[in-house]
């Protein structure tokens, strides 16, 4: 997965795969299934011995034959040799899991113009039972999960709204998934000011976080406290930029009230799992 090109070049690959982590049914849905009857784990194989891997496999929690894997590819620049990568990636994945499911691809493109197509393949992409979808092409409001794709390229002046519409439907949900989309989009606008643009109260303006954040009268309800803002900081980290390591939750555990505050304040800029990493060791001894 790489970069898409709007008016603005922002780093894709987290969104993409948050986005099939929460709703892999959406991967049916562009490629006309029926959707799936079973759970579907979106993950990232490693191909041994070659160096690459699979960033996006959509793998069914069933041993049941007649349903597919997914291999989602998102190339989101030009790229004169993706097919001949693509296929070189799909049969050495074939070759070394023999997987008992039939497959599928879906490659993802910002628009027609990106693909690079090489003449000599193209009659094969139905033999590696590879179907494209151009993003900027999808219709508006046809689904949620199609919103979501079309926040991904929106031009500035249409993803705000975009955004608030998404919110409007699944506030809970997608809330970490479009701030961070919309900041990725609109460099140097943090996760606050992009709450602003939609409509939302900022985090530390909920009445949850002011509850738990509030300076307890006695011992044990700082302590009650000090639990609590532990859990919900970990919860929005695990939610803004992955799990995190054992020591990573250590150091969490053992900031203090204040500090704590301050790191649920400073995670709605998070992008990566880099920003905590920063942020830990300026904030800690």
């Amino acid at each position: 997965m790489d970069r898409v090109d709007g008016s603005n070049t922002v780093r894709t690959d987290n969104l993409f795969y948050k986005l099939f982590q929460l709703a892999p049914s959406l991967a049916f849905e562009l490629l006309d299934l029926p959707a799936p009857p079973v759970p579907y784990q979106f993950q990232s194989v490693e191909l041994k011995e070659f160096g690459f891997r699979l960033d996006g496999l959509l793998l069914p929690e069933t041993d049941d034959a007649n349903l597919p894997f997914i291999v989602v590819e998102a190339q989101m620049q030009p790229d004169a040799r993706f097919y001949y990568r693509l296929q070189n990636e799909l049969a050495t994945y074939l070759l070394q899991y023999q997987p008992v499911h039939p497959w599928r691809v879906l490659v993802l493109y910002p628009n027609r113009h990106t693909e690079r197509e090489i003449p000599e393949m193209m009659a094969y992409l139905t033999y590696w039972r590879v179907q494209r979808v151009y993003l900027n092409e999808l219709p508006a409001q046809q689904s949620l999960g199609m919103e979501l794709l079309r926040l991904i390229v929106a031009p500035p002046e249409q993803a705000i709204a975009i955004g608030q519409a998404i919110i409007a439907q699944e506030q809970e949900r997608w809330l970490e998934w479009v701030v961070e989309a919309l900041v990725r989009k609109f460099p140097g606008q943090g996760g606050r000011r992009m709450m602003e643009a939609l409509g939302l109260a900022p985090l530390q303006q909920t009445r949850f976080y002011q509850e738990v954040f509030q300076e307890g009268a006695q011992a044990g309800e700082a302590r009650g406290r000090q639990a609590e803002a532990v859990a919900l900081v970990l919860r929005l980290l695990h939610r803004k930029v992955g799990s995190l390591s054992p020591e990573q939750i250590q150091q969490i555990q053992s900031l203090s009230l204040e500090q704590l505050e301050a790191l649920g304040e400073a995670l709605l800029d998070f992008c990566s799992m880099a920003d905590l990493d920063s942020w830990l060791a300026q904030n800690t001894v």
